[in-house]
């Protein structure tokens, strides 16, 4: 985590804020929607979420947005990163300690 001292990107914190809400709703939400639920304006809503398009970090499903696939890719990833590192780590103590490797699975 970054330290205290750092000043914030307002804009960042604005972005995770909304992706924040797309995340915990069931539904697509609008720019409207959006808006009311975060009390950000509808324009820096607009634009944030315009530009999280354009990235495709949110997708549009009829007047409302929606996580976008970008960001399913970007979670994948560091999902198999972990993975990765998780089954190097096994497999490095199965062999230190000799045991078998199905075992501490």
């Amino acid at each position: 985590m970054a330290a205290k001292s750092c000043r914030k990107i307002e804009v960042l914190t604005t972005a995770d804020r909304i992706l924040g809400v797309l995340q915990d709703s069931k539904e697509p939400l609008s720019i409207s929607e959006l808006s009311r639920v975060t009390g950000f304006s509808v324009d820096m809503v607009f634009r944030q979420v315009g530009t999280m398009e354009d990235l495709r970090w949110v997708e549009r499903i009829g007047e409302g947005y929606v996580l976008g696939m970008r960001l399913a890719v970007v979670w994948a990833r560091r999902k198999t990163l972990t993975e990765t590192k998780v089954d190097r780590a096994r497999k490095e103590l199965s062999e230190l300690t000799g045991g078998d490797d199905e075992r501490q699975q």
